[in-house]
């Protein structure tokens, strides 16, 4: 059973279809909106899109069913912040009212889940707040709906990052920071720190060229991207050491295409932070070449196998608004304009006491004949009345071992009646015997004893 991927990025979409960790399919597709060959300009974006998914769903033979969105952070609205230690009942109040300090809309137009990290030692719980506007999530919903996807989460590209450094086997322990870039796309890159796999801190960075209609060279569009990058990155542990003075990063992973390696080397020489620059083919395969877009939508389709420690899920927080919003049944509602007769309900309570009335006569004369054979019984001081069938049958069994026993000493027991006999008969008058012994000694001999009395006439 195959697996989707779909990253859906600033000017690229990617669509990575997986068996495992095999890659079946790695589709690349340049946004409708930036295509070359124009659709009518009446048609709208959504279904632009749509058309251009199915028709790849096509040319490449696409079979799952199952996907993951991954989606730009400028989809998104992400804060991370403080809130004093709460009861678990007065918590969604809380982060509503502080989320709305953070955002630049009213909450009112976001679907939006949380995530909370206790610090019971402090006092404090670190909020991780994710949101999107209600028509935007909308759009995703129907696009998976167009395409007959089952879609389990919609997932921040940023997140995606996190769980391809788990696929590559690196541990998210500590305080870690990532750093996805390829200046070969236009796409966005991704500053993120974790802790222990929670969100801390994340920073998109808008890789994008010059403006429309200012041409300039190829290597002076990527040293404008190289520039703009490494005043992010800047930017971004500077802020990051201001919010979170007392959580130093340990290590800063780091995903980028090869020609941007040596210069990234040189930027992060100076840093005291120790950088590692992860073995990509080692995740993706030897053939397959790094590619952004493709290490984030590959990640999002190996979901189920690398789980990551962020539950937030915007689809679900949307389905129970849904839940929390619809009105409530209204108990009875299939009896609603039905009157009662109070006639009618005691009738019914008669026809109930009858029918159990009924029972109890039917039933009387079955105890009392059961009563009857009880007391006929044979009464045996071993069985007590009330012994079962099983009882019987284990007493049964008992007894016939014990006649058997008996049958044996019997049976097998040396009969020496005839012969001693003969010994009452021999002895004269004044003789007679009162008992005696047949034993048998350690040398194996028989031994027999008599016991008698013997009477004396007085001599004159």
């Amino acid at each position: 059973m195959s697996t989707l991927g779909i990253y859906f990025g600033l000017k690229d979409i990617n669509l990575v279809e997986t068996s495992g960790r095999k890659i079946l399919n790695n589709i690349h597709l340049l946004h409708p909106s930036l295509a070359t060959v124009e659709l009518e300009e009446k048609v709208p974006g959504d279904v632009k899109l749509i058309a251009l998914l199915k028709d790849a769903f096509r040319t490449y033979r696409i079979n799952a069913n199952e996907a993951i969105f991954c989606v730009s952070g400028q989809d998104l609205v992400i804060r991370t912040f403080e809130i004093p230690l709460l009861p678990q009942n007065e918590l969604k109040g809380a982060v509503n009212f502080e989320a709305k300090k953070y955002i630049p809309f009213k909450l009112e137009d976001l679907d939006y889940d949380f995530q909370v990290s206790f610090n019971r030692k402090n006092k404090t719980s670190l909020v991780l707040f994710v949101g999107i506007k209600k028509e935007i999530l909308n759009s995703y919903i129907s696009i998976s709906k167009q395409l007959n996807l089952k879609v389990d989460l919609l997932e921040y590209s940023a997140f995606s990052v996190l769980r391809f450094l788990k696929l590559a086997g690196l541990s998210d322990a500590g305080v870690v920071a990532n750093l996805c870039c390829d200046l070969n796309n236009e796409d966005e890159g991704n500053f993120a720190v974790f802790e222990n796999g929670f969100p801390l801190f994340s920073r998109d960075i808008i890789l994008a060229g010059g403006p429309a209609g200012f041409e300039q060279t190829a290597e002076a569009d990527l040293i404008q991207k190289r520039d703009k990058l490494k005043n992010e990155i800047r930017a971004s542990l500077e802020y990051y050491s201001r919010k979170f003075p007392d959580k130093n990063i340990k290590n800063i992973f780091v995903l980028s295409d090869k020609e941007s390696r040596q210069e990234l080397e040189t930027f992060f020489s100076d840093a005291i932070i120790p950088v590692k620059f992860v073995d990509t083919q080692k995740v993706l395969g030897k053939s397959t070449p790094y590619s952004s877009v493709l290490a984030k939508s590959f990640a999002a389709a190996l979901l189920k196998s690398a789980p990551l420690k962020i539950t937030v899920n915007l689809l679900v927080a949307k389905l129970k608004a849904i839940k929390a919003a619809a009105p409530g049944l209204k108990p009875f509602t299939l009896l609603e304009g039905f009157k009662l007769d109070v006639k009618f309900i005691f009738i019914g309570i008669a026809l109930c006491v009858a029918v159990f009335g009924y029972g109890l006569m039917r039933l009387k004369p079955l105890q009392e004949e059961l009563a009857g054979i009880k007391s006929k019984r044979v009464k045996v001081s071993s069985i007590a009345p009330n012994d079962n069938y099983e009882t019987l049958s284990a007493l049964n069994v008992k007894y016939r071992k014990k006649l058997a026993t008996l049958d044996n000493l019997v049976k097998q027991q040396v009969y020496a009646t005839y012969p001693l006999d003969a010994i009452p008969r021999a002895l004269p008058k004044g003789v007679w015997l009162d008992n005696f012994s047949l034993n048998q000694r350690k040398d194996g001999a028989l031994e027999l004893i008599l016991n008698g009395q013997v009477y004396h006439k007085p001599v004159h």
